[in-house]
Parts: structure tokens; sequence; C-alpha cells
């Protein structure tokens, strides 16, 4: 089905990928991602194992997998396409949005990602202030209001004069 799937990806879709067992076979390698990347896809998250690291690795197609594994599947099994799928105990359904980086992922259910998302300016902005502020010596301690939850208020709060 990865291979029937190659058909239907769009430009800035995130595929994934999944088997319904765990397999020591590969999903996916050089030649399958080759055609995500033609078609457009942003990455590929696949709970299942890849194969030709290296030159998956060179490719501009960001890939997140679980295992690595030398042997390819077999194509003799019929899957299903745009359905439903359970990845480390996150629902994800077609439409959703998949949002990958070096920490992990994210999944955003279609219906709230349009007004529950903030936009990557935004929330590098309040990344940047806050940096800015603990870089003046400010705690996250205080400017998250953790101190006023953990010790009931007692000490001052970031800006307050300390006596």
């Amino acid at each position: 089905m990865v291979h029937a799937v190659m058909t239907h990806v769009q430009p800035g879709e995130v595929l994934v990928l999944t088997m319904p067992e765990p397999r020591a076979v590969a999903l996916l390698g050089d030649l399958l991602a080759t055609q995500a990347r033609v078609a457009g896809a942003a990455a590929v998250l696949i709970d299942a194992s890849v194969r030709d690291r290296s030159e998956l690795e060179a490719m501009e197609l960001p890939i997140w997998t679980r295992w690595v594994r030398s042997r390819g599947a077999a194509k003799s099994e019929v899957g299903q396409l745009d359905v439903p799928v359970s990845i480390g105990g996150q629902e994800i359904r077609p439409g959703d949005l998949v949002v990958l980086d070096a920490d992990g992922g994210t999944v955003v259910g279609a219906e709230r990602a349009e007004r529950s998302w903030p936009s990557p300016r935004s929330a590098r902005s309040r990344s940047s202030e806050k940096r800015r502020q603990l870089q003046a010596g400010l705690h996250s301690y205080d400017l998250d209001g953790l101190r006023a939850i953990v010790e009931g208020d007692r000490q001052p709060r970031a800006g307050d004069e300390r006596s």
C-alpha cells in the first residue's frame, strides 16, 4: 500500500505510514522516498522501519521512523489508505495537522487546526521574548506563575523588589 499511496500524495502533506503488526521489514527506502519527495510530501512519519538510511539522510525529505531494517517489505499484502491510525497512543485521522520537529510530533485535529494552532511567527516571538528575560536573569519559575502555585504567592513576582 505504500506504493499505492505514492499516487495520492499532494504537495505539503505529511505521509503517515503504519503496519498492523511490527515486522522486521522496512516500509520505505530511497526509491519510495524519492517518489514522495517528487510528489511534494512535506515529511514522512513511519510507525515501522525504513531502509537505505544514508540515502534517506541525503534527501531533502524529513523522515521520522521507529526503526531501521535492511530487508524491504513484501508486496503481497493489501492495506488501507486514508484511514485513522494510532501512533504512540495518539490517533491520527486523514486531514489532521501533523507537525514534526527534532523533538517529536504533535497532532491537531482537522476541526481544531485553524483556530488552535499558533502561527510559527508568534510562537518564535514569544520564545524570543522569554529567552531575553531568562538571559536577563529572570526565572521561568516566576515568569510562568509557578511560584504562586507552588508557594502560595508568598514570594515576590518577576520584577518585584526583593527585601
